[in-house]
């Protein structure tokens, strides 16, 4: 990239202090183009040799690093002075760590009044459990990912490439860049508290507060099938293993008519089939076999491009090797050059996104450690006097004034207009009559009979909340130009429909960057924008098993490991939201709009990026550990008291070793040479694992976590869905859970939005909004209709009448 190449976050700096679980935030920030500095101590971060170094290689690519003894006089102020004239500082230090170095939020921000501070931890700042020692695998658990992870005859199983600190470092880097957008409007910073088992509780909302409130039934572990899609799941072929999921009426009848094509089956053609997937979920087991007897008669690739074809959600189930020889993201030129630990040249993914007028990548290879303190005095010269702090304006809504207008259904778009509308953005979601959001084709789980009820939907209401909503066929060309003049009127335009749907109505970025040059469009899709494969369909889990995640994710004797939380969905829409709020900082900066493509296989792949580096460095396939980790030593998931109860634990040195086995009343494990080093207990982890859930059998799971915890040792319950809400006392102490009006049901619950921003929190106005609710109040308030131009787009079917 050339040097002279705008960069979208060009002219910021940003200080790390942040270990593995935030390294992937400043490699985010660092790839828009910030100045990213790794304050190390002296010797270097342990990160460095973590993943056999190829998690430093990746995660800290394009950045520069200092070492500072912070319990020091010197590294102290040093640091003091560099956050004079740095925009925002992240560390993951335990809390109130910072504070007692001196350099708390106080201190920081009698520096620099404007400085951003962003705190990664596994708890958050504040509550009960904020001081429990921290390990991915504690989140993952306690934040509701594990207990729908994995097979139901299995322990709950964690992802692979530490996803909790991923999803934390994604959600860390949106918030403080929206933090930042504050700052430099009002000259006042904030601290954002980014809680990791809060991350991870947003990312599964699917299988969340509102579903079991709505449903009754608890979400657990349910194969590589999804329980809300029927058929789902993958299916055996001649050379490996397919992956489909339907989801749309239209989408069972293709994929019936193909069955009966390859098998006589005339049993598949049943009208009874039809409709909601809803409708076939007694069916499930049945339908499974006349798949199978059909995707048994042909190769995967033959499946795949087939399936493909006549527009049905195929995918292969990939290893990490096989992703990395992708065809379709050679094509695109994902993968870029990078230098291994090892001193070699070899290619490691690219970022997650692709902005049109400020190219993302990784400014260089990993830094040395200290490779950077030669350069101190240079970077010390960018510190700036203190900003008056008196000066800063009120704070308010941090997005207050930014206008977006959304073209998508699902999850993967919808919730970043989500997110942007709680932080005070004007949120217009449009729709249409003949392709609802598949949120709303919902029927009530207690109330079949009632039918389809589109605002009830609880994730309608997790996605969808605080947004306006207008409903217009675009197919009519009036309908069109009413879009068109609405995209006029906004700042942002999130699309996650097919590659090219918009621009079949006029809407496309080209058309609409000519008509107003300022605007950023964002467009989500599962393959991308361009390459040989931007027009496949895939919903979410397609993607899991596309990306090499599923097959390096869960148990050696398991092929496929699946959430049941559509990950890739989740997880691209945090890395729109920050991509989107970089593309706003380029344009205040500039007065540019920018298109962002972003490929939601790409995103995947960037968040267990160096498991591919590891794998095309070394020519091997990552090793599939389940719960067991090569940075702690025992790690596992154990049986507690009680029906599919657990509790998880990470030991992660030899002092905590020694905690753990006088917890226990083991004092001999220390002498016994099957456990006595960590490779030891590694290699007999078999062993040692059946013997401490012989013993965490008999113990109360909450119990055992404060034990442990109390002890030093990393612990967390397997936290299902109703254990956050009714038994999370830490999540009800930092009232995690929103209290949202509802206009057909008075008020519902959902999972809160973790952005963190302790100045300017925000809020959800309301729920519960029929398609076109809002048709009068946009076209006639925002857009300047008269009664008899409104009256006339809707008679000519451009603006469709509402559901109300």
């Amino acid at each position: 990239m050339n040097s002279a190449t705008p960069r979208a976050l060009g002219g910021r700096r940003v200080l790390e202090i942040a270990g593995v679980a935030g390294a992937y935030c400043g490699r985010l920030l660092a790839d828009l183009g910030a100045e990213v500095i790794l304050v190390e101590p002296p010797g270097g971060d342990p990160v460095r040799d973590a993943g056999g170094g190829f998690l430093h290689a990746y995660m800290n690519a394009g950045k520069k690093s200092v070492t500072l003894a912070l319990g020091t006089t010197a590294g102290r102020d040093t640091l003091l002075d560099l956050a004079r004239g740095t925009d925002v500082l992240i560390e993951s230090l335990a809390p109130g760590r910072l504070a007692a170095l001196g350099l708390g939020y106080d201190h920081l921000r009698e520096a620099n009044p404007a400085l951003v501070l962003t705190s990664i931890t596994a708890f958050g700042q504040s509550g009960p459990h904020r001081d429990f020692p921290a390990a991915d695998i504690v989140a993952m658990a306690m934040g509701g990912a594990m207990v729908v992870t994995g097979d139901p005859a299995d322990p709950p199983v964690t992802l692979a490439g530490s996803q909790a600190c991923v999803s934390a470092s994604t959600l860390a880097a949106a918030g403080s860049l929206i933090a930042l957008r504050h700052a430099a409007l009002t000259g006042g910073g904030q601290h954002v508290d980014i809680s990791m088992q809060e991350a991870v509780l947003a990312v599964t909302s699917i299988c969340g507060a509102g579903k079991w409130l709505d449903d009754g039934i608890v979400p657990k572990r349910f194969g590589t099938g999804t329980f809300s899609s029927v058929p789902s799941g993958t299916y055996p072929c001649i050379d490996g293993e397919i992956y489909l999921m339907v989801n749309r009426p239209l989408h069972w009848k293709a994929l019936a008519r193909w069955v009966h094509e390859t098998t006589g089956n005339e049993e598949i053609l049943d009208p009874m089939f039809e409709g909601s997937s809803l409708l076939r979920q007694p069916y499930r087991e049945l339908l499974d076999i006349f798949i199978r007897e059909h995707t048994a008669r042909f190769t995967v690739e033959e499946l795949y491009r087939e399936g493909q074809r006549r527009h049905l959600a195929m995918s292969p189930l990939r290893t990490v090797s096989e992703m990395c020889r992708d065809t379709h993201l050679a094509a695109r030129g994902f993968f870029v050059e990078s230098a291994p630990p090892d001193g070699s040249r070899a290619r490691m993914p690219g970022p997650a996104y692709r902005l049109s007028r400020t190219p993302c990548a990784p400014r260089g290879a990993a830094p040395r450690a200290g490779e950077h303190d030669a350069q101190l005095a240079a970077l010390l010269a960018r510190a700036v006097a203190p900003r008056d702090a008196a000066r800063c304006l009120t704070p308010g809504a941090p997005l207050a004034g930014v206008r977006v207008i959304e073209f998508g259904a699902g999850m993967a778009g919808p919730w970043i207009g989500r997110f942007m509308a709680w932080c005070g953005a004007d949120v217009i979601k449009v729709e249409s009559r003949a392709y609802p959001d598949v949120t709303r084709l919902y029927i009530p789980p207690r109330e079949p009979e009632r039918g389809v009820q589109p605002e009830l939907s609880p994730w309608f209401t997790d996605w969808n909340a605080g947004k306006r909503f207008v409903s217009l066929d675009l197919t009519v060309p009036a309908g069109a130009a009413l879009a068109r003049r609405l995209v006029g009127a906004a700042d942002v335009v999130i699309d996650n429909n097919s590659t090219g749907m918009l621009a079949k109505f006029g809407l496309g970025f080209g058309e609409l960057a000519r008509m107003k040059p300022a605007l950023v469009l964002f467009s989500s899709t599962g393959y991308g924008d361009s390459g040989p494969d931007h027009h496949y369909v895939s919903w979410g889990p397609n993607i899991e098993t596309l990306s090499g995640i599923a097959s390096v994710s869960g148990f050696p004797h398991r092929a496929c490991t699946m959430t049941q939380f559509a990950y890739p969905d989740p997880l691209s829409a945090l890395h729109g939201l920050c991509a989107i709020m970089a593309a706003l900082e380029h344009r205040r900066d500039s007065g540019e709009g920018q298109h962002i493509d972003l490929s939601q296989l790409e995103s995947t792949v960037a968040a267990i990026g160096h498991l591919a580096l590891a794998c095309l460095a070394e020519g091997r396939e990552p090793q599939r550990l389940g719960n067991a980790s090569p940075d702690h030593a025992p790690q596992g998931c154990y049986p507690c008291l009680g029906d599919d109860r657990w509790c998880v634990i990470a030991v992660a040195g030899e002092p905590e070793w020694a905690r753990f086995c006088e917890l226990l009343g083991r004092p001999e494990w220390l002498r016994d040479q099957r456990f006595a080093t960590a490779a030891a207990r590694r290699a007999h982890a078999a062993e040692l694992d059946r013997l401490i859930g012989a013993w965490t059998a008999s113990q109360d799971r909450y119990a055992l976590m404060r034990r442990l915890a109390t002890a030093g040792i990393a612990a967390g319950v397997v936290q299902d869905v109703e254990d956050q809400v009714e038994r999370d006392a830490h999540l009800r102490a930092r009232r995690f859970f929103e209290r949202i009006v509802h206009l057909r049901k008075g008020s519902v619950l959902a999972p809160g939005i973790p952005l963190g921003l302790t100045a300017t929190p925000g809020r959800t106005r309301d729920t519960g909004r029929a398609r076109g609710h809002d048709n009068s109040e946009v076209f006639r308030g925002l857009l300047g209709l008269s009664g008899p131009e409104f009256d006339r787009a809707v008679a000519a079917g451009a603006i469709e009448a509402g559901d109300e």
